[in-house]
Protein backbone atom coordinates (compact mmCIF):
# COMPACT_ATOMS: atom_id res chain seq x y z
CA UNK A 1 0.00 0.00 0.00
CA UNK A 2 1.63 3.34 -0.91
CA UNK A 3 2.59 5.46 1.94
CA UNK A 4 2.69 9.02 2.48
CA UNK A 5 4.75 11.71 5.15
CA UNK A 6 3.41 14.27 6.59
CA UNK A 7 5.55 17.46 8.15
CA UNK A 8 4.26 18.37 11.23
CA UNK A 9 4.98 21.96 12.28
CA UNK A 10 4.05 24.01 15.07
CA UNK A 11 0.23 25.28 15.06
CA UNK A 12 1.74 29.21 15.24
CA UNK A 13 -1.62 30.51 15.14
CA UNK A 14 -2.89 29.90 18.55
CA UNK A 15 -5.85 28.66 19.54
CA UNK A 16 -9.12 29.54 18.58
CA UNK A 17 -12.41 29.31 19.07
CA UNK A 18 -13.29 26.73 16.27
CA UNK A 19 -11.33 23.84 16.03
CA UNK A 20 -8.18 24.46 14.14
CA UNK A 21 -7.85 21.86 11.17
CA UNK A 22 -4.64 21.11 9.45
CA UNK A 23 -6.77 18.84 7.52
CA UNK A 24 -4.17 16.69 4.55
CA UNK A 25 -1.06 18.73 5.48
CA UNK A 26 -1.47 21.67 2.96
CA UNK A 27 -1.55 24.94 4.75
CA UNK A 28 1.04 26.44 5.61
CA UNK A 29 -0.03 27.85 9.37
CA UNK A 30 -2.51 26.29 11.37
CA UNK A 31 -4.05 26.59 15.09
CA UNK A 32 -4.27 24.78 17.75
CA UNK A 33 -7.56 22.99 19.45
CA UNK A 34 -5.89 23.71 22.61
CA UNK A 35 -2.69 24.29 24.39
CA UNK A 36 -1.51 25.34 27.77
CA UNK A 37 1.73 27.31 28.60
CA UNK A 38 3.00 26.80 25.31
CA UNK A 39 3.41 30.05 21.98
CA UNK A 40 5.33 30.21 19.09
CA UNK A 41 8.05 32.56 20.47
CA UNK A 42 10.22 29.45 22.47
CA UNK A 43 11.63 30.32 26.26
CA UNK A 44 14.69 28.96 25.34
CA UNK A 45 16.45 31.19 22.79
CA UNK A 46 13.03 33.19 21.87
CA UNK A 47 13.18 32.51 18.20
CA UNK A 48 10.02 31.80 16.22
CA UNK A 49 9.41 27.74 16.41
CA UNK A 50 7.37 26.97 19.08
CA UNK A 51 7.79 26.03 22.64
CA UNK A 52 7.04 26.30 26.13
CA UNK A 53 6.81 29.39 27.85
CA UNK A 54 5.75 30.93 31.58
CA UNK A 55 3.37 33.61 31.60
CA UNK A 56 4.12 36.93 34.05
CA UNK A 57 2.22 38.14 37.05
CA UNK A 58 -0.60 40.30 37.20
CA UNK A 59 0.66 43.80 38.50
CA UNK A 60 -0.49 45.63 41.53
CA UNK A 61 -3.57 48.32 41.66
CA UNK A 62 -2.96 51.86 41.01
CA UNK A 63 -5.07 55.07 42.42
CA UNK A 64 -6.29 56.52 39.38
CA UNK A 65 -5.18 60.15 38.96
CA UNK A 66 -6.27 62.44 36.25
CA UNK A 67 -5.28 66.63 35.82
CA UNK A 68 -3.53 66.04 38.92
CA UNK A 69 -7.36 64.99 40.86
CA UNK A 70 -7.27 61.25 42.40
CA UNK A 71 -10.61 59.69 41.06
CA UNK A 72 -12.94 56.94 43.06
CA UNK A 73 -16.54 55.63 42.43
CA UNK A 74 -18.75 54.36 44.03
CA UNK A 75 -22.16 53.10 42.37
CA UNK A 76 -22.78 55.41 39.22
CA UNK A 77 -20.88 58.43 41.21
CA UNK A 78 -16.82 59.63 40.46
CA UNK A 79 -15.59 61.83 42.77
CA UNK A 80 -12.92 63.77 41.52
CA UNK A 81 -10.67 65.39 44.48
CA UNK A 82 -9.27 68.83 44.31
CA UNK A 83 -6.60 69.61 41.72
CA UNK A 84 -3.50 69.25 43.50
CA UNK A 85 -4.95 67.96 46.99
CA UNK A 86 -5.98 64.45 46.60
CA UNK A 87 -7.53 64.14 49.96
CA UNK A 88 -9.47 67.28 49.78
CA UNK A 89 -13.36 66.26 48.30
CA UNK A 90 -15.59 69.09 50.01
CA UNK A 91 -17.25 70.45 47.59
CA UNK A 92 -17.39 74.33 46.97
CA UNK A 93 -20.36 76.02 45.45
CA UNK A 94 -17.50 78.78 44.50
CA UNK A 95 -18.04 78.57 40.49
CA UNK A 96 -14.96 80.09 39.99
CA UNK A 97 -12.94 77.97 41.59
CA UNK A 98 -12.14 75.55 38.40
CA UNK A 99 -9.57 73.75 40.98
CA UNK A 100 -12.27 72.18 43.43
CA UNK A 101 -13.43 68.40 43.95
CA UNK A 102 -16.19 67.25 41.68
CA UNK A 103 -18.83 64.84 41.37
CA UNK A 104 -19.98 63.09 38.11
CA UNK A 105 -21.20 60.14 36.49
CA UNK A 106 -21.11 58.41 33.19
CA UNK A 107 -24.25 59.94 31.62
CA UNK A 108 -26.04 62.22 30.03
CA UNK A 109 -27.17 65.77 31.57
CA UNK A 110 -30.41 64.95 33.25
CA UNK A 111 -30.20 60.99 33.08
CA UNK A 112 -29.10 58.57 35.47
CA UNK A 113 -25.81 56.94 35.01
CA UNK A 114 -25.02 53.40 35.22
CA UNK A 115 -22.66 51.65 38.10
CA UNK A 116 -19.08 52.75 37.31
CA UNK A 117 -16.36 49.41 36.58
CA UNK A 118 -13.59 51.35 35.74
CA UNK A 119 -11.62 54.54 34.97
CA UNK A 120 -8.68 54.61 32.40
CA UNK A 121 -6.73 57.77 32.68
CA UNK A 122 -4.63 59.30 29.54
CA UNK A 123 -1.86 61.73 30.82
CA UNK A 124 -3.79 64.66 31.04
CA UNK A 125 -5.88 64.60 28.14
CA UNK A 126 -8.15 61.77 28.05
CA UNK A 127 -10.85 59.43 30.62
CA UNK A 128 -12.51 56.52 29.57
CA UNK A 129 -14.85 55.24 31.87
CA UNK A 130 -16.59 52.06 31.73
CA UNK A 131 -19.54 50.42 33.10
CA UNK A 132 -20.78 46.81 32.33
CA UNK A 133 -22.15 47.51 29.52
CA UNK A 134 -21.31 51.20 28.34
CA UNK A 135 -17.66 52.83 27.25
CA UNK A 136 -17.41 56.73 27.73
CA UNK A 137 -15.26 59.18 27.14
CA UNK A 138 -14.07 62.37 28.66
CA UNK A 139 -12.22 64.86 27.24
CA UNK A 140 -10.36 67.61 29.75
CA UNK A 141 -11.09 68.15 33.37
CA UNK A 142 -14.10 67.44 35.20
CA UNK A 143 -15.55 70.22 35.76
CA UNK A 144 -15.04 72.04 32.18
CA UNK A 145 -14.27 69.06 30.19
CA UNK A 146 -16.78 67.07 27.58
CA UNK A 147 -18.28 63.95 28.62
CA UNK A 148 -19.13 61.38 25.35
CA UNK A 149 -20.93 57.54 24.82
CA UNK A 150 -18.54 55.54 23.06
CA UNK A 151 -20.55 52.60 23.01
CA UNK A 152 -24.20 51.57 24.55
CA UNK A 153 -23.48 47.69 23.86
CA UNK A 154 -19.77 47.05 24.99
CA UNK A 155 -18.57 47.85 28.60
CA UNK A 156 -15.80 45.99 30.97
CA UNK A 157 -15.88 42.93 33.57
CA UNK A 158 -13.74 44.59 36.34
CA UNK A 159 -11.88 47.08 37.57
CA UNK A 160 -8.71 46.05 36.17
CA UNK A 161 -9.62 44.72 33.48
CA UNK A 162 -7.37 46.79 30.97
CA UNK A 163 -3.98 48.04 30.29
CA UNK A 164 -2.57 50.30 27.45
CA UNK A 165 0.11 50.00 25.14
CA UNK A 166 0.87 54.30 24.43
CA UNK A 167 -2.53 55.32 22.95
CA UNK A 168 -4.46 51.64 22.40
CA UNK A 169 -6.39 50.36 25.41
CA UNK A 170 -7.62 46.77 25.72
CA UNK A 171 -10.06 45.79 27.79
CA UNK A 172 -12.15 42.67 28.82
CA UNK A 173 -15.99 43.00 28.07
CA UNK A 174 -18.25 39.92 28.37
CA UNK A 175 -18.29 39.94 24.70
CA UNK A 176 -14.39 39.30 24.31
CA UNK A 177 -11.27 41.20 24.34
CA UNK A 178 -12.10 44.58 22.68
CA UNK A 179 -9.35 47.75 21.61
CA UNK A 180 -10.10 51.05 21.74
CA UNK A 181 -8.16 53.85 21.18
CA UNK A 182 -7.41 56.37 24.34
CA UNK A 183 -9.30 59.29 22.69
CA UNK A 184 -12.37 56.87 22.66
CA UNK A 185 -11.75 56.46 18.48
CA UNK A 186 -11.81 53.24 16.86
CA UNK A 187 -13.27 50.68 19.37
CA UNK A 188 -13.23 47.30 17.82
CA UNK A 189 -13.58 43.40 18.63
CA UNK A 190 -10.13 41.90 18.47
CA UNK A 191 -9.95 38.39 16.51
CA UNK A 192 -14.23 38.00 17.04
CA UNK A 193 -13.08 34.72 14.29
CA UNK A 194 -10.32 33.57 16.46
CA UNK A 195 -11.39 34.76 20.05
CA UNK A 196 -11.75 31.16 22.11
CA UNK A 197 -15.11 30.82 23.74
CA UNK A 198 -13.18 30.82 27.17
CA UNK A 199 -12.84 34.40 26.85
CA UNK A 200 -16.65 35.09 25.92
CA UNK A 201 -19.33 36.07 28.45
CA UNK A 202 -16.81 36.06 30.84
CA UNK A 203 -17.56 37.30 34.88
CA UNK A 204 -14.57 37.74 36.65
CA UNK A 205 -14.93 40.45 39.29
CA UNK A 206 -10.94 40.03 39.65
CA UNK A 207 -9.59 39.90 36.12
CA UNK A 208 -6.36 41.94 35.26
CA UNK A 209 -5.53 42.85 31.93
CA UNK A 210 -1.64 43.76 31.79
CA UNK A 211 0.05 45.14 28.05
CA UNK A 212 3.44 43.42 28.28
CA UNK A 213 6.07 45.33 25.88
CA UNK A 214 9.13 42.94 25.90
CA UNK A 215 6.63 40.27 24.73
CA UNK A 216 4.35 42.40 22.67
CA UNK A 217 1.12 41.32 23.75
CA UNK A 218 -1.92 41.48 26.76
CA UNK A 219 -1.75 39.23 29.73
CA UNK A 220 -5.05 38.22 30.62
CA UNK A 221 -5.25 36.83 34.28
CA UNK A 222 -8.72 35.22 35.10
CA UNK A 223 -9.12 34.03 38.62
CA UNK A 224 -12.07 31.77 37.51
CA UNK A 225 -10.09 29.76 34.61
CA UNK A 226 -6.82 29.66 32.76
CA UNK A 227 -5.43 32.42 32.01
CA UNK A 228 -4.60 33.71 28.56
CA UNK A 229 -1.76 35.89 26.78
CA UNK A 230 -2.92 37.41 23.21
CA UNK A 231 -0.08 37.80 21.04
CA UNK A 232 -0.52 41.37 19.44
CA UNK A 233 2.07 41.63 16.84
CA UNK A 234 0.40 38.06 15.11
CA UNK A 235 -3.04 37.82 16.23
CA UNK A 236 -3.19 34.75 18.01
CA UNK A 237 -4.34 33.13 21.84
CA UNK A 238 -2.20 31.12 23.74
CA UNK A 239 -3.21 30.34 27.38
CA UNK A 240 -1.10 29.84 30.16
CA UNK A 241 -1.54 29.25 34.32
CA UNK A 242 1.05 29.11 37.06
CA UNK A 243 1.91 25.22 36.47
CA UNK A 244 5.40 24.44 35.51
CA UNK A 245 3.83 21.90 32.66
CA UNK A 246 3.24 22.98 29.11
CA UNK A 247 1.32 21.15 26.95
CA UNK A 248 -0.22 21.85 22.82
CA UNK A 249 -1.99 19.54 20.55
CA UNK A 250 -0.89 19.76 17.21
CA UNK A 251 -3.48 18.65 14.39
CA UNK A 252 -6.30 17.31 13.92
CA UNK A 253 -4.63 15.50 10.84
CA UNK A 254 -6.50 13.21 8.67
CA UNK A 255 -4.39 10.17 8.43
CA UNK A 256 -7.27 7.80 6.92
CA UNK A 257 -9.44 8.15 3.56
CA UNK A 258 -12.98 8.64 3.41
CA UNK A 259 -13.58 4.97 3.84
CA UNK A 260 -10.60 3.48 5.13
CA UNK A 261 -8.54 3.96 7.98
CA UNK A 262 -4.88 4.98 8.14
CA UNK A 263 -2.73 3.56 9.92
CA UNK A 264 1.18 5.33 11.54
CA UNK A 265 3.96 3.46 10.76
CA UNK A 266 6.47 5.94 11.61
CA UNK A 267 6.74 9.68 14.08
CA UNK A 268 10.10 11.46 13.74
CA UNK A 269 10.36 13.99 16.60
CA UNK A 270 12.78 16.85 16.69
CA UNK A 271 13.02 19.17 19.70
CA UNK A 272 15.98 21.54 19.94
CA UNK A 273 19.00 21.56 21.83
CA UNK A 274 19.03 21.86 25.46
CA UNK A 275 15.73 21.24 25.70
CA UNK A 276 14.21 19.86 28.59
CA UNK A 277 12.32 16.08 27.53
CA UNK A 278 9.32 16.44 25.89
CA UNK A 279 6.71 13.32 25.97
CA UNK A 280 4.66 12.65 22.81
CA UNK A 281 0.78 10.99 22.55
CA UNK A 282 -1.53 10.31 19.53
CA UNK A 283 -4.79 10.69 20.25
CA UNK A 284 -6.54 8.98 17.64
CA UNK A 285 -10.68 10.03 16.54
CA UNK A 286 -13.20 8.81 13.85
CA UNK A 287 -13.29 12.87 13.12
CA UNK A 288 -11.82 15.82 13.19
CA UNK A 289 -13.63 17.19 15.91
CA UNK A 290 -13.82 14.32 18.11
CA UNK A 291 -9.81 14.02 17.93
CA UNK A 292 -9.23 17.37 19.09
CA UNK A 293 -12.28 17.57 21.86
CA UNK A 294 -10.36 14.31 23.15
CA UNK A 295 -6.86 16.03 22.99
CA UNK A 296 -8.35 18.78 25.03
CA UNK A 297 -9.96 16.37 27.59
CA UNK A 298 -7.05 14.79 28.10
CA UNK A 299 -4.72 17.70 28.51
CA UNK A 300 -7.55 19.47 31.20
CA UNK A 301 -7.82 15.79 33.02
CA UNK A 302 -3.55 16.00 33.17
CA UNK A 303 -4.31 19.70 34.62
CA UNK A 304 -6.96 18.07 37.28
CA UNK A 305 -4.73 15.47 38.31
CA UNK A 306 -6.53 12.65 36.60
CA UNK A 307 -6.39 9.87 34.32
CA UNK A 308 -6.17 10.65 30.97
CA UNK A 309 -5.03 7.72 29.66
CA UNK A 310 -8.04 6.85 27.74
CA UNK A 311 -7.83 9.20 25.36
CA UNK A 312 -4.16 8.14 23.65
CA UNK A 313 -3.37 5.15 21.87
CA UNK A 314 0.60 5.15 22.07
CA UNK A 315 2.97 7.35 23.63
CA UNK A 316 7.15 7.86 24.12
CA UNK A 317 9.87 10.60 25.08
CA UNK A 318 11.76 12.93 22.95
CA UNK A 319 15.30 14.01 24.44
CA UNK A 320 17.05 17.00 22.96
CA UNK A 321 17.90 16.33 19.67
CA UNK A 322 16.96 15.43 16.43
CA UNK A 323 17.28 11.67 16.18
CA UNK A 324 14.01 10.78 17.83
CA UNK A 325 12.22 7.67 15.80
CA UNK A 326 8.76 5.69 17.26
CA UNK A 327 6.93 3.45 15.37
CA UNK A 328 3.33 3.67 16.87
CA UNK A 329 0.85 1.46 14.67
CA UNK A 330 -1.77 3.50 15.46
CA UNK A 331 -4.88 2.68 13.80
CA UNK A 332 -7.54 5.91 12.81
CA UNK A 333 -9.09 8.02 10.64
CA UNK A 334 -7.64 11.21 12.24
CA UNK A 335 -5.33 11.68 15.39
CA UNK A 336 -4.03 14.49 17.56
CA UNK A 337 -0.11 14.85 18.43
CA UNK A 338 -0.04 16.07 22.18
CA UNK A 339 3.13 17.21 23.20
CA UNK A 340 3.95 17.70 27.13
CA UNK A 341 6.48 18.96 29.46
CA UNK A 342 7.42 19.18 33.21
CA UNK A 343 10.42 21.67 31.76
CA UNK A 344 12.01 24.27 29.32
CA UNK A 345 11.72 23.37 25.89
CA UNK A 346 11.72 24.20 21.90
CA UNK A 347 10.32 22.38 18.85
CA UNK A 348 11.49 22.07 15.54
CA UNK A 349 9.33 19.60 13.80
CA UNK A 350 8.34 16.48 13.11
CA UNK A 351 7.39 14.02 10.54
CA UNK A 352 4.50 11.06 10.26
CA UNK A 353 4.80 8.56 7.76
CA UNK A 354 1.20 6.81 7.64
CA UNK A 355 -0.28 4.34 5.12
CA UNK A 356 -4.11 2.78 4.47
CA UNK A 357 -5.11 0.22 6.85
CA UNK A 358 -8.62 -1.86 5.99
CA UNK A 359 -12.27 -0.21 5.55
CA UNK A 360 -13.47 2.37 7.91
CA UNK A 361 -17.23 1.47 8.73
Amino acid sequence: MPRKTMSIQFPSLGVVRRFGLRVEGRQSEYASPYAVNVRLEDGLTNRLRGGSFAGVAASAAVDIVYRDRLLTFDYNAITATRMGDQTDTTFSADVSDLARPALFQLSEAGAVGEDVVALVQHKDSYLLGFTAGETWVMRGDPLTGSLRNVSREVGIISARAWCKNHDTVYFLSSRGLYSVGADGSGLQAISEDKIPEELTGVSDSACVLNYNHADRGVYIHLTSGVSWFFDVERDGFWPFTDSTDSHVLIGPMRIGAPDRYGKVLRLHGRTAENSDDVIWRLVPGDTAEEAAANGKAAIVASLAGGDFSSYFTSSGTWTAGINHQAYPRDRAQWVVLWLSSEGTWAWEGASMVVTASGGWR
